[in-house]
């Protein structure tokens, strides 16, 4: 089945078509998409998920990047999304935090480097009625090129050690676990941390 891949100049949408009456977008999430954001959250996480003034924050910060995948053929449109943010580099100890990589090596630093940092994936759901469509897979390799595109060094992000779909997502795409962090979620769950390098990539 052939499929064709629609991207703008500034990067801003992204969708790809096929012979299946299907067309998915990827474009800025915006505070109109928020209800039906909030209503695929809940039914995905349950108890854990983000809420309404959550997602309102995200959307507003300033180092924050807010996707909506969306299928313009369908009277649901919107099928999942994705959040990804660069840190605050006024933070402290933000920077060391940022250039050890995920062996525990500091890269060595230079002019153009120092300028460069991480871009952390806080939140990556689709709908479970596109669970297994290689959907996520759309998503996140456009939350990569994003990261790419912001300089990014590396790509971090957090996974229930149980979400066997989700882990095998990230590592399809180049991430490896970095650390082990007991009880990070709601219930006791572990997670793991899992690094994408980018810098020999760019």
């Amino acid at each position: 089945m052939s499929s064709e891949l629609h991207i703008n100049d500034d990067d801003q949408a992204l969708a790809i078509t096929s012979n299946e009456p299907n067309k998915y977008e990827i474009r800025p999430m915006n505070k109109t998409d928020l209800p039906t954001v909030v209503e695929i959250e809940k039914m995905v996480w349950g108890d854990a998920a983000w809420d309404l003034s959550d997602f309102h924050e995200y959307l507003n910060g300033s180092l924050s990047s807010c996707w909506i995948l969306e299928n313009t053929n369908s009277a649901q449109r919107i099928v999942g999304y994705g959040l990804q943010s660069l840190p605050d580099n006024e933070s402290p100890g933000q920077k060391i935090e940022i250039f050890e990589d995920w062996r525990g090596v500091t890269p060595p630093t230079s002019p153009r480097s120092r300028h460069r940092c991480e871009s952390h994936i806080t939140n990556l759901t689709l709908h479970p009625s596109q669970w297994g469509r290689g959907l996520g897979g759309l998503l996140l390799r456009h939350m990569i090129k994003h990261a790419r595109l912001t300089c990014a060094v590396r790509m971090s992000l957090g996974v229930n050690t149980s979400n066997e779909r989700a882990y095998k997502l990230y590592f399809n795409h180049g991430f490896r676990i970095s650390k082990l962090l007991p009880k990070y979620y709601s219930g006791g769950f572990d997670a793991y941390c899992m690094i994408l390098q980018l810098e020999n990539e760019i």
